[in-house]
């Protein structure tokens, strides 16, 4: 225990207040830690690091500043470390991360899958829950990074970094046979007259229907609302309009399933702020492992022909709409008169005045 300590000894001293307990950690006594403390004080570094007191141990500005970056130096090279045995085969491939319900739908079942089969020996354990709950604890380290709708994202410019991956149209959907199919008016005051079904939506998309359904909730700091059936489980909600009058809101990709067995019914309502951007974020202090940029990768390759079949699907949806514009548009056919030869009229024989004769006699 004779040599200088480094910095790696003042980094695992500093979490703790406790002098006494620290040096029984080391396996010192509470003088020979002090000791070291002052050695470190004095090797160079033309600071003080640490104000000692009697019993506890108190980082000064520059050992603050020094803490910080000596965990995340620390914090890195255990990532690197733990990249390294999964590309040598030595660890197997973990993924913690979060997602809201509606990138859950979207390309993470396909992504997960096409993974676990280049690697069977992958685990992941995979928390769905709105912005909020996921930001809170990506920021705190209990995941690595989550999936979710980056709008609300804004509020933390400085400590998340974010990855677009696409945007999405979103739609009114209800069961066959709701009292809204062939309603003569569906405008959005219509529509929320029924229960929403939904997870925590955007201020984005808050702040219109905010004001239009009775029994949702703004979060004040936030700005994101609350619906009358908030669910982060699409099998949920999905069942929740099919049992009765509420209404959800989804993409047309994870509906098409319950469209084509007319189950479920798309609300001919379309607005520019009914849509959602996801993407992909994780704390700044912390870069991404290598098994989470492979599932990155993935993501992004999945998400392309999501994208393709829902252009498709738009397509099919707004081509009776043309049609009928088309209809609406295009001038009655005129169809040229068929002309009839008009027969002359037949002149009566010229009467012959009283007397005359035949020159035929």
């Amino acid at each position: 225990m004779g040599k200088k300590p480094g910095l790696l000894d003042l980094a695992a001293m500093l979490p703790a207040a406790d002098l006494a307990g620290v040096a029984r950690t080391l396996g010192l006594d509470p003088e020979a830690l002090a000791r070291r403390i002052l050695a470190l004080d004095s090797s160079g570094l033309s600071t003080k690091l640490v104000d000692k007191a009697t019993r506890a141990l108190k980082p000064g500005e520059a050992g603050r500043m020094m803490l910080d970056h000596a965990t995340r130096i620390f914090s890195q090279a255990r990532d690197f470390t733990r990249d390294l045995e999964e590309l040598a085969g030595l660890q197997a491939p973990e993924l913690h991360f979060g997602t809201d319900m509606f990138a859950a739908e979207l390309p993470l079942g396909a992504a997960l899958g096409r993974m676990a089969s280049a690697n069977s020996r992958l685990r992941v354990h995979v928390e769905t829950n709105d912005f909020e709950h996921l930001s809170h604890d990506v920021l705190g380290g209990r995941l690595e990074f989550a999936v979710a709708d980056t709008t609300s994202a804004e509020r933390h410019p400085t400590r998340l970094a974010i990855e677009p991956v696409a945007e999405h149209r979103v739609f009114f959907f209800v069961r066959q046979g709701h009292p809204l199919i062939g309603a003569k008016e569906q405008s959005l005051e219509t529509i929320l007259v029924f229960p929403l079904v939904a997870p925590r939506l955007p201020q984005r998309i808050a702040g219109h229907i905010g004001k239009l359904t009775a029994h949702s909730r703004i979060d004040r700091e936030t700005g994101d609302l609350t619906p009358n059936l908030l669910l982060d489980s699409f099998s949920v909600a999905r069942q929740a309009v099919l049992g009765g009058d509420a209404v959800g809101v989804a993409p047309l990709v994870a509906l098409e399933p319950e469209l084509r067995a007319r189950r479920l019914a798309l609300l001919p309502f379309t607005a520019p702020w009914l849509h959602l951007s996801y993407g992909l974020f994780y704390t700044r202090k912390r870069a991404l492992s290598r098994v989470a940029q492979l599932f990155m990768t993935q993501l992004r390759r999945v998400e392309a022909e999501i994208q393709a079949r829902e252009q498709r699907a738009l397509s099919r949806l707004e081509t009776p709409k043309r049609r009928t514009r088309r209809r609406k548009r295009q001038p009655a056919r005129v169809t040229e008169p068929t002309v009839v030869a008009t027969p002359q009229p037949v002149r009566p024989p010229a009467r012959r005045p009283r007397g005359a004769t035949s020159r035929k006699q």
